[in-house]
């Protein structure tokens, strides 16, 4: 996916969908209803990969990066402070290579290791880490946090809710529908 995305031209009305599996799983032009939406996710991803393909995208000067990335370092082990600390980097790369872009950093999401993901096994507590980090630092670095976590939250403990996920990690339809939701007003629908 690397390599076909390098080919694929970005202009200055696009919105980019940007990260991990979290964004490839989903048909954003679909479901937010704009043509203008590219999907730029890749399974597996870390901070470290996107990072270096961030250039294919800001060569065009998009309209607007959304950035869903992390969940893999951390079931590497990598640890928070470490994991928001490259995405902040990251932030400021995309700024300097496309100033004109408004950028915004999803939070991680919840998960459940019991259904399948055991490598998260007891990986809560860094996933809210590198929430709070990338919230706290939002301001300072020019972008907008969008905390998703809270909203795939299962209300009775620190698990993703069941209802939006099939394997305790990545999204279902019910998932997808709520996270489109939560970034519709942030949607820049302006048509030229």
């Amino acid at each position: 996916r690397t390599s076909h995305f390098a080919r694929l031209k970005v202009g200055d009305n696009d919105i980019i969908m940007l990260g991990d599996s979290l964004i490839n799983g989903c048909e954003w032009h679909e479901l937010l209803n704009n043509p203008h939406i590219r999907n730029r996710g890749i399974n597996s991803d870390t901070v470290e990969g996107v990072r270096m393909r961030i250039d294919h995208v800001t060569q065009g000067s998009p309209k607007q990066i959304f950035v869903m990335v992390g969940i893999n370092d951390i079931s590497h082990n990598k640890d928070a402070h470490t994991i928001a600390h490259e995405i902040i980097q990251m932030a400021d790369e995309i700024h300097r290579q496309s100033p004109t872009t408004l950028l915004y950093i999803h939070s991680l999401l919840p998960f459940d290791a019991s259904l399948h993901y055991t490598s998260l096994a007891g990986k809560e507590a860094p996933v809210r880490d590198v929430n709070t980090l990338l919230q706290q630092h939002s301001s300072e670095h020019n972008y907008t946090y969008i905390d998703i976590y809270t909203h795939l939250l299962a209300s009775d403990s620190e698990c993703i809710d069941l209802t939006y996920t099939n394997d305790g990690l990545h999204l279902n339809g019910n998932g997808y529908n709520l996270w489109a939701k939560v970034i519709e007003p942030y949607i820049n629908t302006e048509k030229r």
